[in-house]
């Protein structure tokens, strides 16, 4: 093949055919010269940063422009929206209360490129001077309705006029009288004079609110029923004869996915099918999940070592809705199994009674610990805290360091209330969580092998800055109050140190120490920390944090630091960490990995 007169072969470009290659591309973009910079500018000024968009965004110059991908702009078509500009400016103004603006134009052009430049002066602003709501029909005395006419909301008198907030005002208030179940409320007038030449605006509306209607029959389909019926409706959030609330109709299905049982759940409320008496019928669709849930896994933490994982859930183990569970976890360091069933009382998800069994080996800084126990708890539910009140019977045989092995026997009481506020209980970008555990025994009883009262506090935030960029925080606080330390198992005393305590130290290795040199652990604890978290490239980030705490037999704790650098994988079922931690103890390696699995705070 040849071109310009220069051979090219299979094996590439001849080197003599360069120059002719060169010439050709120069002709090419001289060619392409006049498309290129062929353009239409259309700019806009004098305005505020919504006026501007709302502007642009109505000016058919604009679209035009985006239209034109690099071709010429057509004279006649670029005079032709140059023409009709100003009144897609000043409409485009309206809404924003600006109904007399002030628009100085030009439009220039050089070969074919085209420049149109508006300078806009808003001019002075209309004003709200009169605002008149009225509610009539049936439901026109209805407290929330008159209170919801009384609140003007955005609207306000001898305000600047924007439509949105005339729109807001009018949907907020149909949407009160529908929450009310007034389900045929409407406008018999909604006006909103404009008058340019005194810049005045004047609100008209008249609501009828129509017949209210009230819930009807509730029919409940099971897929395949397993339930009892009368243990479901328990749950519901409204009864025949209610009146009608379409958020009533939504809580109710959450609180039924909340259960666990079900697949999926249906809430639907029939309005075309409302009788002569305005009642809606109601059909609830629920169709059953597994009756099963298994669990297994393999991993590894520092604290823990090498760790597996073997459970089941039993989700429905009659018709009156009792749980079953068991897990168990065998470690290095740290192994348990637990079991637990559960009995429902009440109409909230989550309230139930629990009978626990436990049994816990674990081998830490020289303390060995087996524990047995048994216990019961009634977990309920008061406004967005849970409370857990809750009585164990804990057998435990220890040994520490080089004492000689101990045997405690403890019955204790207690209560718990914690609060989560997330907004997403996996990888949670924004909110809190909080707790409060108080317990203790007394050999009053006849069993309790010591007396103590112990109150543990802990608190967790995450707090986003931008979209990549979050800081994580914790406190914690505990204190025993006991008149022989020595007694109390290991399970019931204060340690520090390991990952989601003081990272950089070893697991609980942050504690007094007993005569023979060894961890024993504290009355007293207290730890913190902030970390910085950054997504590099999502799903991996990295991690700056700064540890510090300990455990002690004084209230004045004495502090010890850790601080260093992370990396984050976060995974569907959490945030896999590696830590890099430096403790700022002397004689301590310089460096402590740790690695962990964080779910939620």
């Amino acid at each position: 093949m040849r071109v310009d007169g220069c051979r090219v072969g299979v094996g590439g470009l001849m080197n003599r055919c360069a120059g002719a290659v060169l010439r050709l591309a120069l002709l090419a973009v001289l060619a392409a010269a006049p498309l290129a910079h062929a353009a239409l500018e259309v700019h806009v000024d004098g305005l505020g940063s919504e006026e501007h968009d709302n502007v642009r965004a109505q000016l058919g110059l604009v679209a035009y422009a985006k239209r034109l991908d690099g071709k010429p702009p057509q004279a006649e078509e670029v005079e032709r929206l140059y023409a009709q500009a100003e009144g897609e400016i000043r409409r485009a103004l309206q809404p924003f209360g600006w109904y007399t603006p002030s628009i100085h134009e030009t439009l220039a052009h050089e070969g074919d490129d085209w420049t149109a430049r508006f300078a806009v002066d808003a001019g002075p602003e209309t004003r709200v001077t009169a605002i008149d709501i009225a509610l009539t029909g049936p439901g026109a005395k209805l407290p929330e309705l008159a209170a919801a006419a009384r609140h003007h909301w955005p609207l306000q008198l001898d305000a600047r006029l924007k439509q949105t907030a005339y729109t807001t005002v009018k949907d907020r208030l149909l949407a009160a009288a529908g929450a009310a179940g007034y389900l045929q409320a409407h406008y018999t007038r909604h006006e909103l004079r404009v008058d340019p030449a005194t810049r005045s605006a004047q609100v008209f509306l008249t609501l009828d609110t129509g017949p209210r209607f009230y819930f009807g029959a509730i029919t409940i389909r099971q897929h395949t029923p397993r339930l009892k019926e009368a243990f479901v409706r328990r749950y519901l959030k409204f009864h025949q004869g209610q009146p009608f609330a379409a958020s009533e109709v939504l809580a109710t299905q959450f609180a039924l996915n909340d259960l666990g049982y079900f697949q999926s759940v249906e809430v639907d409320a029939q309005r075309s099918h409302a009788n002569a008496e305005h009642q809606v019928p109601v059909v609830i669709s629920l169709r059953y999940a597994k009756p099963f849930v298994y669990r297994f896994g393999v991993g590894y933490g520092t604290d823990t070592g090498a760790r597996a994982l073997a459970g089941m859930t039993w989700r429905r183990v009659n018709d009156l809705g009792h749980t079953f569970s068991f897990d168990l976890r065998p470690a290095q360091k740290i192994s348990s199994a637990v079991a637990r069933y559960g009995i429902p009382f009440g109409g909230l998800p989550g309230q139930q009674y629990e009978v626990k069994a436990q049994a816990l080996d674990q081998n830490f800084e020289g303390i060995d610990e087996r524990l047995y126990s048994i216990g019961g708890a009634r977990i309920q539910l008061r406004g967005l805290w849970q409370r857990r009140y809750y009585l164990d019977l804990v057998n435990d045989d220890y040994t520490i360091g080089s004492e000689p092995q101990r045997h405690s026997m403890l019955l204790t009481p207690g209560v718990s209330l914690s609060r989560t506020d997330l907004n997403n209980p996996v990888f949670p970008t924004r909110g809190w969580a909080i707790s409060m555990d108080l317990h203790g025994a007394t050999r009053h009883d006849g069993l309790s092998s010591t007396d103590f009262l112990e109150v543990h506090f802990k608190v967790r935030g995450v707090f986003p800055l931008g979209r990549r960029w979050r800081v994580l925080a914790r406190a914690e606080e505990g204190a025993i109050a006991t008149s022989d330390f020595d007694a109390l198992p290991p399970s019931q005393r204060f340690f520090a140190g390991g990952n989601g305590s003081v990272r950089g130290y070893a697991y609980r290795s942050l504690a007094p120490t007993n005569r023979f040199g060894r961890i024993a652990g504290g009355k007293y604890l207290t730890t913190g920390s902030l970390e910085l978290d950054w997504d590099v490239h999502p799903p991996f980030g990295v991690a700056a944090f700064v540890d510090a705490g300990g455990a002690d037999d004084s209230p004045n704790v004495r502090l010890h630091v850790g601080a260093g650098l992370g990396v984050l994988y976060h995974a569907p079922f959490g945030s896999l960490v590696l830590d890099l931690a430096h403790p700022f103890d002397r004689g301590l390696s310089p460096v402590r990995v740790d690695v962990a699995v964080r779910v939620g705070l």
